[in-house]
């Protein structure tokens, strides 16, 4: 009878040992010396087993490689998501591994369009093969600034100077002036001018626009203090001609209540 019961206890002892064992694996967190690392070229975001229930993982880290820029011809602007980084051949070092916009431009040829996919710790290759474009000298919307030299009666046919802007719209003009005249007996004249015209031809790089305007002229005697206000209708036959993109001579002849005179002027477009 002693023996039974010597071997019963024995029995329930190893059953609560294992019991008892089988209950710390499953309930007591596994917990590593040194964490791991999910990528060594990257900033290093760690991980380790928390419980026996899941993984808590930190996000990964960004990768980075480069990403070569090559033209044809070679000078070509470069734009990465409209972005001026520099010219062709041009080599940027760690970028973010992603995709981007890239855009190349060249004066004289058709802006080239494209996206880079850089990967980490790889070099992307993107090679524009830049195409010739027509000239455009004038535009059909445009925006410029004119320096001017004027040469008519409005002060005794002397000289003025002065600065004019307009703007093209498709098929018409609207410009405005403001000049200096000097004239006789120590009279200046200030002179403010608003014009409207259309254009009448319009051949690649050259252009004719009849203008009518009006001319608002302040006089001041510097002599005798004396001042007097004038304000007269102007037509004018305007003549530009596109020796760059950028850049046009305008030429002009103008007809007013004084008379004849002419005006001529380099012309800045400005967009």
């Amino acid at each position: 009878m002693k023996s039974y019961s010597v071997r019963y206890a024995l029995l329930l002892t190893l059953a609560i040992a294992v019991s008892a064992s089988a209950h710390a694996q499953f309930d007591e967190p596994v917990m590593y010396e040194q964490p791991i690392i999910i990528n060594d070229d990257a900033p290093h975001y760690e991980y380790r087993l928390e419980t026996s229930s899941g993984w808590d993982i930190g996000k990964p880290g960004v990768g980075y490689g480069s990403a070569l820029f090559e033209s044809n011809p070679t000078g070509a602007s470069v734009f990465v998501d409209d972005i001026y980084q520099g010219k062709t051949p041009l080599l940027i070092d760690n970028v973010p591994d992603g995709t981007y916009d890239v855009r190349f431009e060249y004066n004289g040829y058709l802006n080239y369009y494209t996206t880079v996919n850089v990967a980490a710790r790889l070099q992307s290759h993107v090679t524009a093969g830049m195409q010739v474009r027509d000239k455009q000298y004038f535009d059909r919307k445009e925006i410029y600034t004119t320096v001017v030299f004027e040469s008519s009666k409005v002060n005794a046919g002397r000289w003025g100077v002065g600065n004019s802007w307009g703007i093209y719209l498709r098929n018409f003009n609207i410009e405005q002036s403001t000049l200096v005249h000097i004239g006789v007996q120590n009279t200046v004249a200030f002179e403010g001018a608003l014009g409207y015209g259309f254009i009448f031809g319009h051949f690649n790089r050259y252009r004719i626009t009849p203008q009518i305007g009006y001319s608002g002229v302040w006089f001041d005697d510097v002599g005798t203090a004396e001042s007097h206000w004038s304000g007269y209708l102007r037509g004018a036959l305007n003549f530009k001609a596109g020796f760059t993109e950028q850049y046009a001579f305008s030429f002009s002849l103008l007809y007013d209540k004084t008379g004849p005179g002419i005006r001529a002027g380099v012309l800045f477009f400005v967009n």
